[in-house]
């Protein structure tokens, strides 16, 4: 019998910037890819002060159409392929922040869809070192049976949740319900709603502009 290996991210985009001190892990949404959030970040970031690190998803989608995160069940994501994505990236960026010296409280992670669902599930599963922030963009929080999370072990994390208004994945409803969720645990909660489906709007980026400028520099 063969061992059964876990997957890891095997493509990254890198962005580096010389003197930066602080790292920004940006997490694509089902079938796109590592470039996809990386254009954004001369936008969000124009002043240079995070290197920026853009994985590819595990699961390559049939005919080139992008990657996915994980893998599905018959009622949802399969659990199992959820926490491997999970354990993944933990060690993708446990590899970046040491080769570069930079502690995960100086890491800022983020993503669209899946990639939102990704991060929130990093910071709060329990154990999980402090991260400077999360940037969540159309997302849910993570509820995977065998994932342990408490989103109050993280209490005080800058929160940056960006939802549509019209968005037929998720509802209104659920991304209001998901920030308070984060709000009773003690996060520091900046909402943004936008008048769009399943997206990404320019004003999003400028609204990410400014709050990860405003993050406390001592972090």
């Amino acid at each position: 019998m063969s061992a059964v290996t876990s997957p890891h991210v095997s493509t990254v985009y890198r962005i580096d910037r010389d003197g930066a001190d602080r790292l920004l892990f940006l997490f694509h949404g089902y079938s796109a890819e590592q470039h996809h959030l990386a254009a954004y970040v001369p936008l969000v970031d124009p002043d240079e002060r995070f290197s920026a690190i853009c994985p590819r998803a595990l699961h390559d989608l049939p005919d080139g159409d992008g990657a996915s995160w994980w893998t599905r069940a018959a009622n949802g994501p399969d659990p199992v392929s959820v926490r491997a994505a999970v354990d993944a990236v933990d060690a993708l960026i446990e590899a970046e922040t040491v080769a570069r010296s930079i502690p995960r409280h100086r890491c800022v992670i983020g993503g669209f869809s899946q990639g939102g669902m990704l991060s929130l599930a990093l910071a709060t599963r329990i154990g999980a070192p402090r991260y400077a922030g999360v940037w969540a963009m159309c997302c849910a929080a993570p509820e995977v049976d065998g994932l342990a999370t408490d989103p109050a072990a993280a209490a005080g994390t800058p929160l940056l949740w960006h939802y549509g208004t019209e968005d037929p994945i998720i509802s209104v409803a659920r991304a209001e319900a998901t920030a308070d969720r984060f709000d009773a645990a003690g996060w520091q909660v900046t909402r943004r709603p936008y008048a769009m489906g399943h997206t990404q709007r320019i004003e999003m980026m400028a609204d990410a502009r400014h709050w990860l400028a405003a993050l406390d520099s001592s972090t």
